[in-house]
């Protein structure tokens, strides 16, 4: 009988549930929006719960254990997710009543800490043992593994690097409320659209953004060639670059692989922009577009049900 685990993909915007081998094989697989309405967390665990019991019917395969991955920050060892800045609850208890309900080991991890075990074991970092992981998403987070070690830290909210502070300049304020100049605050998915009409302002430069709703309006224009939203992309790039320059020297690694919607739709438009700007005070790390594309996340829930780390 085939060994599985049960990985879930816990985002800002899907829920996603699948099933994925020992041998990185994709059994099944089922998506839904991640729920934000109603006054109590249980609508997310009741999401999770109606997810895995769809994917699970008929299945005779054996269970090593779930494991969640979400976008932080967590508390790793209460098995909460807590203040998400992307998802409208405090506290989200995951752990507790998925192991009540399925009787599995259940474990959980931040998405891109997970991410990059997943990379570590199934995608571009099988052969090293310094790899970060960066999704720019609705968020922006990463995962190290230094020296062949996952970071979790204190709470399993290591390397959150989307609140790294790589501005002055405009000095924005970012989506989590927290602060300002952090990297998410410019170049998520998120926030583009919102720093594009501070940027026009900021900049006085006078143009019709009436239509620029999304992120996806930002690049869709970007293709049309128009000439100010290229030029905002060129400031993104800059911005990129510094997130970037300031992961190098903080974990020094082999390679950084980069995911996320807003990377995996409009590679075009990131790295020719960021590569301008990357500084060399320490070797720049080989930089691709993770192979596991947008299952990443899922891949690595499934690696840390697998082999979790000591």
């Amino acid at each position: 009988m085939k060994e599985a685990a049960i990985a879930i993909d816990l985002g800002a915007t899907n829920l996603r549930v699948a099933i994925i081998s020992k041998r990185g094989k994709c059994l099944k697989k089922i998506q839904s929006k991640t729920p934000k309405k109603g006054s109590s967390p249980q609508i997310i665990i009741t999401e999770i719960i109606r997810l895995i019991q769809i994917i699970l019917k008929d299945s005779k395969t054996n269970f090593k254990g779930i494991c969640v991955s979400a976008a932080g920050p967590i508390d790793h060892q209460k098995g909460e997710i807590v203040n998400p800045p992307n998802i409208p609850f405090k506290k989200i208890p995951i752990i507790k009543p998925l192991n009540k309900f399925f009787k599995l080991p259940v474990s959980l991890y931040n998405d891109c800490n997970a991410a990059v075990w997943g990379e570590k074991h199934f995608g571009a970092g099988r052969k090293f043992k310094n790899i970060v992981y960066i999704t720019i998403s609705s968020g922006i987070g990463g995962g190290a593994i230094v020296d062949g070690h996952l970071l979790l830290g204190k709470s399993g909210s290591a390397v959150e690097i989307g609140h790294f502070k790589i501005d002055t300049k405009y000095n924005f304020p970012c989506g989590c409320k927290k602060g300002k100049g952090h990297w998410e605050g410019y170049c998520s998915g998120n926030n583009l659209p919102r720093f594009f009409k501070f940027w026009l302002k900021k900049n006085k430069i006078k143009f019709s953004a009436k239509n620029i709703k999304t992120s996806k309006d930002i690049f869709g224009s970007a293709r049309k060639k128009e000439k100010i939203v290229l030029r905002f992309l060129e400031e993104i790039g800059k911005l990129n670059a510094a997130g970037l320059n300031n992961v190098i020297v903080a974990y020094d690694p082999e390679i950084i692989t980069l995911g996320g919607s807003v990377v995996l739709c409009n590679k075009e438009f990131i790295f020719p922009y960021f590569r301008k700007y990357l500084e060399n005070y320490l070797k720049v790390p080989k930089i691709i577009v993770t192979p596991l594309k947008e299952d990443v996340v899922l891949f690595g829930a499934a690696s840390l049900v697998f082999w979790p780390p000591i």
